[in-house]
């Protein structure tokens, strides 16, 4: 991206063609741009929402991504607005950052399409999960992501601990996780739409 300064809304970044831009500033868009190349080196999505807050950024969006990079990942980044390809023409990147300025969302066609055909593998494998298990099952899945141990469960339930064991690992199996971490970490996705 190599993008002019101009007197109204623009993006400061350096020029200079040895040095790539890690981030930039879109100045009066309240939008930071963080170079795709820089993701490697930053992990903290909790910093990078603090550094965000701090400086009244609105929205984050990644440029200079590879056409034939791994997008899918990218969505777990906080308040990510939008997406702009290499190589994306000036007009093309402006007309992108007015519409993050304006509420709206920027991304290719291609990234939105792996995304929600990702969405939907995951809402099937969901469904299918959900729909194998019991009442009883569901039960005791509600009661132990509510922080309930095997014996409050059983005592709520008025059935044995082991039977809540067992209940527990046909749960387990049901819905592929190995251990009570992966099932709170799976209800807490999945809970609200087997509970509705």
């Amino acid at each position: 991206m190599n993008i002019a300064n101009t007197t109204d809304k623009h993006i400061q970044c350096f020029k200079n063609p040895n040095y790539t831009s890690l981030f930039c500033v879109a100045a009066h868009y309240n939008v930071l741009l963080v170079n795709y190349q820089a993701l490697n080196v930053i992990t903290n999505y909790e910093l990078i929402n603090q550094f965000m807050q701090q400086n009244g950024h609105q929205g984050l969006a990644i440029f200079d991504v590879p056409k034939d990079g791994d997008v899918l990942a990218l969505k777990e980044w906080p308040n990510l607005k939008g997406l702009f390809y290499e190589g994306t023409e000036e007009e093309l990147f402006t007309q992108g950052l007015e519409a993050i300025e304006q509420g709206k969302l920027w991304f290719p066609r291609a990234v939105t399409d792996g995304w929600m055909r990702q969405m939907l593998a995951s809402e099937q494998q969901t469904t299918l999960q959900s729909n194998n298990l019991t009442c009883k099952e569901i039960k005791v899945l509600n009661l132990l992501f509510s922080g309930l141990h095997s014996s409050a469960i059983a005592d709520t339930l008025f059935i044995s601990e082991a039977t809540v064991r067992v209940h527990l690992h046909k749960v387990y199996q049901k819905i592929a996780v190995k251990n009570k971490q992966q099932a709170l970490l799976w209800c807490q996705k999945n809970l609200n739409k087997i509970n509705n």
